[in-house]
Formats: C-alpha cells, sequence, structure tokens
C-alpha cells in the first residue's frame, strides 16, 4: 500500500460526518475514550515528546506513544478484509482508522450493541452517538480498496447494471480481490500486561463480581438451612402437612437458580482473571532478562512455563473454593454454636481447623520437591533434544538411559510421598469432624434435649464435615499453586518491568516518564544525541565487572568503531545500548534523556541493533516479514519495495532471483536455507529497516568477502544515519 496521504481519497459526506476525529486530535479522542469506557488510568506523569507525524504510515507509532504515556496500550487486531465487520464487534473500546469526509480520521468506538448491528461512538464533541457497524465496516475496508478501485470501475463501466445492485456488485468484486489482504481492522484500548494489579481488578470490575459470588453462596446456605428448618420442624413436631411440604420445595427449588447464576458469574470471573495472567505471564517471558533467561537455560523455562499453567488453576479453583468454603464454614459455626453442642461444638470445629491446617502447611514442602523433579525432567529432556546428535557420538549406547532412570525414581518418590500425605488429609477432613462433632452433642443428648435440638446438631455436624472438606480441597490448591508461583515470579516481575527500559522494582507502575520521541528529526549535530557516562555492568555469576566506568559521546551523522579483545564488553555495551540490558550504574542518555525516562518501544525505536550471529535468528516465515519485523503489520508496497531495494545494496540480489517467490520466499527450519554470510546481511538490512537514528552492529561483518563486506560497509554508511561498528581489532 502507497503512501495514504497520496492515494485514499476523501468519501462523500455520510453516517460518520461529524463523529470521526481529525488526526491530529487523535491523542484527545484516546484520553476521552479511556475516560467513557471507564478504565482506570494508571498514575503516571508520562508525556509524549514530539507533534504528529507527518508521514501518515507512523500514526500508529505515535498513537501507542500517547497511550503508553496515559498507562495504556493499543491491541492492534489484524484481520482479513472480508471480516472487518466482525473484528469490530468484538473490539470495543478501540481507535478505528477510516477514510472519511476529510480523508484518514480516527473513530472512537465505545461499545456495539448486543445485536452487532448498531456501534456507539465518542464524537469530537464527547457526545455519544449510534452508527451502523456497516457504514464504520465500510470505512475502515476503504482503507486498502483504493488498490482495486480503478480495476472494479472499469468492470462495472462496461455493464448496465443500476443502483442498489450497481452497488452491491462492486461490493462483491471488491471482496473477490481483496479476500487476501490484511489490514488494521481496529486499535483496542486496553490496559498493558504489566500495569498493577489493582488497575487490572478495576477494570474487570472483579470486587462488585466478587461480592456477587458471596452473596449467591450465602443465598444458597439460606435456602439449604431454611428447607432443612422447614423438613425437620414439621417431621419432629409432627405437623408436616401439604403447606410444610411446599415451603421446603419451594426453597430446594430456589436454590437451584441460585447455583446456574453462582455457577455463570465464577465461570466468567475465574476466565477473565485466567486471561490475565495468561497475558501477564506471556509478556514476561517475553521481557525476561538476557542473562536470567541463559542462566536457568531454555529447558527450565519451558518446564516453568508449562508449571503456570498448572498455578493458574490452582490459583483459581483454590480461591474460589476457600472463599465458598469460608461462607459454608461460618454458617457451620453459627448453627453449631446455637445447636447441643454450643461452645463446646464450636471449639472442637476450631480444633479440627487447626489441624488440619498444620498438615496442609507441612505439604507444601512435599510439593515443592515434587515440582522441582518435575521442572528437571523437562529441562533435562529438551537438553538431550537439543544436544541429541553430540549424544550419539560421544555418549556409549549402555549409558543413554541412567540419568532418565535416576530422575523417574525421584519423580515417583516424591509424587508418592505428596499422593500419600494428602490422602491422609482428605481423609481426616472428610472423616474426622463427624465423630468430633457428635461426641461434642454428647452431653446435650444425655441431658436430655428434645429431637430437634439434636437434628439441629447433628446437621451443624454434616456442613460443618463439608465446609472443612471444601476448605482443605482449596488450602491444597492454594500452597500448591503459592509454590509454583515461586517458579514463575521472575515472569510476572519482568512483565512488571517492561514497561520502562530503565525501570527498578521500586517503580509502582512501571510507566516511563518519558513516553517515545515520534519525531524522525536528528537533534543538532552540536548536540550529543547518545551518550555513556561511567556505566558499570557485572554479570550475576561473574566476580568482577565487564564495564567499568564506561564512557562515550556520539552526535549525529558519526560513524564510531569499537574494538577490542575477547571479554572486553564490546557485545555487553552494545546490548545496553540497544537496551537488552540494564546497567548496574551510570548514566545512558538519548537525546538528553536518561533510559529509565523511555518505554521499551520508544527506546527500540531510536536504537536498533544487529547482534552478534549466534544471539541473532531466521525464524520461520517469508523473507518480507524477517526484514520488516521492526514495521507494522501488514507491510505497505512501500516497505516491500524499500527491503527489495535494500536487499539489493546488500548483494542478495542473486538469492532473491534464485527464489521462486522472492522476497516472499519461505525461509528458516522449514523453507529456504540461508548461508551464514546471507544470514548476517539479512540482519543488517533488518536493523536498517527499522527507521531508527543510531544503528549498532556487534560482529556483523565477520562471514562475509572482502568484496561483499565492502558493497555492505557502502550501503551501511549511506543507509545509517548514525553508526557503531563493533569489531575485533
Amino acid at each position: 500500500m502507497t503512501t495514504l496521504a497520496n492515494e485514499l481519497k476523501p468519501r462523500a459526506a455520510g453516517p460518520l460526518s461529524g463523529l470521526a476525529w481529525q488526526p491530529r486530535r487523535a491523542a484527545e479522542a484516546l484520553e476521552a475514550l479511556a475516560l467513557r469506557a471507564g478504565l482506570p488510568l494508571p498514575r503516571t506523569s508520562g508525556r509524549v515528546v514530539g507533534g504528529l507525524p507527518e508521514d501518515p504510515n507512523r500514526l500508529g507509532e505515535w498513537l501507542d506513544a500517547v497511550a503508553q504515556s496515559q498507562g495504556l496500550e493499543l491491541d492492534l487486531l489484524y484481520t482479513r478484509h472480508g471480516e472487518v465487520e466482525k473484528a469490530i464487534q468484538r473490539a470495543a473500546p478501540a481507535l478505528l482508522d477510516v477514510v472519511g469526509d476529510g480523508g484518514v480520521q480516527v473513530v472512537a468506538l465505545l461499545r456495539v450493541s448486543p445485536s452487532g448491528r448498531t456501534a456507539r461512538v465518542l464524537a469530537p464533541d464527547e457526545t455519544v452517538r449510534d452508527v451502523p457497524v456497516s457504514e464504520l465496516t465500510a470505512a475502515v475496508q476503504a482503507l486498502v480498496e483504493f488498490q482495486q478501485v480503478d480495476t472494479v470501475d472499469r468492470v462495472l463501466a462496461g455493464t448496465a447494471l443500476r443502483e442498489p445492485q450497481r452497488t452491491l456488485a462492486r461490493r462483491a468484486l471488491m471482496g473477490a480481490q481483496l479476500a487476501n489482504t490484511h489490514l488494521v481492522a481496529a486499535r483496542t484500548l486496553r490496559l498493558p500486561p504489566g500495569a498493577r494489579l489493582i488497575h487490572h481488578l478495576k477494570a474487570l470490575s472483579a470486587a462488585p463480581r466478587l461480592m456477587l459470588v458471596l452473596l449467591l453462596a450465602v443465598l444458597i446456605q439460606v435456602c439449604v438451612l431454611a428447607a432443612w428448618w422447614l423438613i425437620g420442624r414439621g417431621a419432629f413436631e409432627g405437623q408436616l402437612d401439604q403447606g410444610w411440604l411446599w415451603a421446603w420445595a419451594l426453597m430446594g427449588l430456589t436454590a437451584v437458580p441460585l447455583q446456574a447464576a453462582l455457577a455463570w458469574t465464577q465461570g466468567t470471573l475465574a476466565l477473565d482473571l485466567s486471561a490475565l495472567l495468561r497475558r501477564r505471564l506471556l509478556a514476561g517471558a517475553l521481557s525476561l532478562p538476557v542473562d536470567e533467561a541463559r542462566r536457568g537455560g531454555i529447558g527450565e523455562y519451558v518446564g516453568r512455563t508449562f508449571e503456570s499453567a498448572g498455578m493458574e488453576q490452582m490459583v483459581l479453583a483454590g480461591s474460589f473454593t476457600s472463599m465458598l468454603a469460608v461462607v459454608d464454614l461460618t454458617l457451620a459455626a453459627s448453627v453449631t454454636l446455637s445447636g447441643p453442642a454450643g461452645w463446646l461444638g464450636l471449639g472442637a470445629l476450631a480444633a479440627c481447623c487447626a489441624v488440619l491446617g498444620v498438615l496442609v502447611a507441612r505439604q507444601a514442602v512435599l510439593f515443592r520437591g515434587w515440582t522441582e523433579a518435575r521442572v528437571v525432567m523437562t529441562h533435562a529432556l529438551i537438553e538431550r533434544m537439543l544436544g541429541h546428535r553430540t549424544r550419539l557420538a560421544q555418549e556409549q549406547p549402555s549409558r543413554w538411559h541412567e540419568e532418565e532412570d535416576q530422575e523417574l525414581a525421584r519423580y515417583s518418590d516424591a509424587a508418592e510421598r505428596w499422593d500419600a500425605g494428602t490422602a491422609r488429609i482428605m481423609t481426616l477432613a472428610r472423616r474426622g469432624i463427624l465423630p468430633v462433632a457428635i461426641i461434642a452433642t454428647l452431653p446435650s443428648v444425655l441431658a436430655g434435649s428434645s429431637t430437634a435440638t439434636i437434628a439441629v446438631g447433628v446437621g451443624a455436624a454434616l456442613l460443618g464435615a463439608r465446609a472443612v472438606t471444601s476448605m482443605t480441597v482449596g488450602a491444597l490448591a492454594l500452597i500448591g499453586s503459592r509454590v509454583l508461583f515461586d517458579g514463575v515470579r521472575p515472569m510476572l516481575e519482568a512483565a512488571r518491568l517492561a514497561r520502562a527500559v530503565g525501570a527498578t522494582k521500586e517503580d509502582e507502575d512501571g510507566v516511563p516518564q518519558v513516553a517515545p520521541l515520534t519525531s524522525s528529526e536528528a537533534p543538532s549535530r552540536n548536540q550529543a544525541l547518545l551518550e555513556v557516562r561511567d556505566v558499570y555492568f557485572k554479570h550475576p555469576a561473574s566476580p568482577r565487572a565487564v564495564l567499568e566506568g564506561a564512557s562515550l559521546s556520539i552526535r549525529p551523522g558519526e560513524r564510531v568503531l569499537l574494538e577490542g579483545p575477547s571479554g572486553s564488553g564490546k557485545s555487553t555495551l552494545a546490548s545496553i545500548l540497544t537496551g537488552l540490558r540494564r546497567q548496574g550504574s551510570g548514566v545512558v542518555l538519548l537525546r538528553g534523556l536518561d533510559m529509565s525516562t523511555w518505554t521499551s518501544d520508544g527506546w527500540g525505536a531510536q536504537i536498533a541493533g544487529a547482534p552478534q550471529f549466534h544471539e541473532n535468528h531466521v525464524v520461520s516465515g517469508t523473507l518480507a516479514m524477517n526484514l520488516l519485523l521492526g514495521r507494522a503489520w501488514p507491510h505497505t508496497q512501500d516497505d516491500m519495495k524499500l527491503a527489495r531495494e535494500l536487499c539489493e545494496e546488500l548483494g542478495l540480489g542473486d538469492l532473491l532471483q534464485r527464489m521462486p517467490a522472492g522476497i516472499l520466499q519461505m525461509v528458516g527450519e522449514r523453507g529456504w536455507q540461508l548461508s551464514h554470510g546471507e544470514q548476517s546481511r539479512i540482519f543488517v538490512a533488518r536493523a536498517l529497516l527499522q527507521r531508527v537514528q543510531v544503528v549498532v552492529l556487534d560482529e556483523a561483518f565477520g562471514a562475509l568477502d572482502p568484496v561483499t563486506m565492502r558493497k555492505v560497509m557502502n550501503c551501511v554508511n549511506a543507509r545509517a544515519p548514525t553508526l557503531i561498528v563493533i569489531a575485533h581489532p
């Protein structure tokens, strides 16, 4: 798709006239939409430096910066041309790029009606208006329809169709031509995964929904107790007539819809909380510090990721079960206190709970051992799979399974101890409370209490047994989730700190003070673009520092060569400059702003790097996708054209000619195999295509012959605004 400003034509005034925001007011639209949608705005002093970009294709980047400055994020919803309407129906609250009577504009979508036919949008005067979803769909689809509009109009010009058949035919032809064309249907406004948990819970209305769950649980128990009271009193007093039976049946029937409402409310809340936890874990896994991820190894983190699914289930099931068990236990205690056992029965119930609590706490040690055995097995399996060929060549076949047998034995032993302990606790919870409760009622029975009072005591014992059993199940799940939480804590911490490059654990929201600079203009040549002052860095497991007092100053347009022997800290400094690592101490300034004031996206939008070969990757996908990873998807025609031109300049033209699909050829593990030198040039092209101010190349030319290296250096020197090259002497 070519530049929107040159290709898109304004639409005639229609239902969206006066309802769309001009691009220069998109930031106002975003803030007004967040407030009207009831999204909690985290406390942050973030602000956007720089105005609306001149290039309309970068409007999305600018809106991302605005959202981040307000502690929010925009989730891009990609879809095909023909599925835009379905995407809009599930996108709210969202910002939509549309083609209106003034060209490209922004619509603030507040919500869509349950029927999916009408949408409520926030107008520029901050009034809420209704508009047909079909009109919104057509306005969004117009963003890509200009590619085929001339062809379709020529086809229709040769027909004798009249309205409305002509419009229907035009829509069908457009749909057929653009069936596989992707576009951004909406930008859904939401809290980032790393935002404070209290804000996420507020956005989900978790507190009111939780109160509703408790209220429904109490009402259900009241109905059950009322039914017991009615049937018990009628039976023991000899008044079991038709009226008592109808009252008992009514209480039982009333509990049925309450149970259904409880299950629905609890289930929907559990799904929302589960989705929140998964988003947070995924964001954290993608944001783990490089050194921390390496320390554990891929096998260990895969194992802990598997365990996170169990943690999610256990924490939700344990929380809801324990919460409902508290309701049951409270009612059981009140009934016990009012029954024949009195305070003696209440003390017996408390004693049973205390004993079970101690036993459940001891189970945490057994569960931790069982969990560690599972993680070790997963880690070992993945490491053996990665080194399978080396193992076949170097290890004797008779010893291939010795370690596996030992790991299985440790796992089996840990699982057996956990199962045995859990079985003992559950048996005590189910069977132990009943005899204790009945014994507590014996003094009143021997004193000649009435049969109704004795019946209340038996009912209290049964209710208490059920409550204690539920409480034990919930407690076991919670202690298991607590053990699993220790394994995924690094990922959750990484998600919280992912919003700012230099954020610390003390930061309240992880939101930077300054959002990304969106201006592509470089500062004055007399002003330093990038400064490093007294940077100190030491790897966690290393006895000495890699960098001590490192300092440098780079101005716009400069070409800097960093040389040094292996282990001197060159690559570590490169990773700090590109935001992959945080310096231990010292200051790193970009455009005069400290690293801690930038978002990770904002820092990455200014500095891009090509790490060493073993730290970079060609992912399984098209060559275009590998080249344009730093740009928004779907890629525009301008992006594809620039990628082809850059490949030609880097000496990859012959490669493109050999590939059957050209730049759209699948590469990577299941596609076209690339040589070491070809991959190196792709990594360089990927860095140059990110439209950044500083390009850092870490030993990017080691696999190139002299002729090719000269060609690549000429391209890099011409394309990179400011360049840092790291190499051996």
